[in-house]
């Protein structure tokens, strides 16, 4: 199984440099996204299987972990939230920050030290191993509450805190290297597009166009760029979103199909187990209870 990530933007507020966020519902999403923010995550209720990058393990109430931008990472809930019957909810508080932030000379102040390592060393994904560590968890729940100038030093503090402890590097290598995260702005802007609107009829015409390109010409460009040409590149995209809903809801096969962008169900069908090597309704039995 392949599944092709999508790009999450981040909004904050516009007196506000980085995004402080609380997450809670009877289920963490099961979406497998990266964005270019550096992201600071603790687990305050439920537990699970995280993937980040090359990696999965599971994660429990108190698991803390810093990545870096453009590294791939979804949160998995445990099958049983997934029960009527279980009463239990999800629930994180999440830091989301760019590098930018710290400028260029402040980051490099002595005192910065630990800040500029730490965030260094998360460009492969970091887990705290001190489980328990009350000083951050402190902090990190703290932040919510906090502005202005003394929720950027909170920030700092944890950043701080987190590279004097304990901690252990979540990825075997480097994870950043996908064909769509690339100084192309073409791609880039194909790619985007693509992911907002794969649900209507695209053609490759109005892609081409999109980026100042003929067709022919965009064709070669995309190819030589992800190594795929831009039709097989939808239908996995389309795919990759019709493995979310079977996940997700309980919504017919069918009805996800037509929701994807697919003008004929057979088709879709034929695309689907062309991509995951099994028809969707095996598909939605394996993996809902993963």
């Amino acid at each position: 199984m392949r599944m092709i990530p999508k790009i999450e933007r981040i909004t904050k507020k516009p007196t506000e440099s980085f995004y402080v966020g609380q997450y809670s519902n009877k289920w963490f999403e099961r979406t497998w996204h990266y964005h270019p923010e550096y992201e600071l995550l603790l687990i305050t209720k439920g537990y699970g299987t995280r993937v980040i990058g090359d990696n999965q393990s599971a994660f429990k109430e108190g698991d803390l972990v810093l990545i870096g931008g453009n590294i791939h990472h979804a949160w998995f809930s445990d099958p049983s939230f997934f029960n009527e019957e279980n009463p239990g909810i999800c629930e994180s508080v999440f830091v989301q920050f760019n590098r930018s932030i710290f400028g260029n000379t402040f980051v490099n102040l002595p005192e910065m030290k630990n800040i500029d390592t730490v965030l260094h060393k998360a460009e492969h994904g970091l887990q705290l191993l001190t489980e328990g560590n009350s000083d951050i968890v402190q902090c990190m729940l703290e932040l919510p509450k906090l502005k202005g100038l003394s929720k950027l030093l909170q920030l700092i503090a944890i950043l701080d805190l987190f590279q004097r402890d304990n901690y252990r590097t979540i990825l075997s290598r480097d994870n950043t290297s996908n064909a769509f995260i690339t100084k192309s702005d073409r791609i880039k802007k194909a790619h985007e597009f693509v992911m907002n609107n794969y649900m209507h009829n695209i053609k490759v015409n109005d892609v081409a166009s999109l980026v100042e390109m003929n067709v022919s010409s965009f064709c070669r460009f995309f190819k030589k760029i992800t190594q795929r040409t831009f039709s097989q590149y939808l239908k996995e995209i389309r795919i990759d979103f019709a493995q979310q809903l079977l996940i997700n809801t309980n919504l017919p096969s069918n009805k996800i199909g037509y929701e994807c962008g697919f003008s004929s169900i057979v088709y879709f069908n034929q695309c689907f187990k062309g991509i995951s090597n099994m028809p969707p309704l095996e598909y939605r039995a394996i993996f809902k209870a993963v």
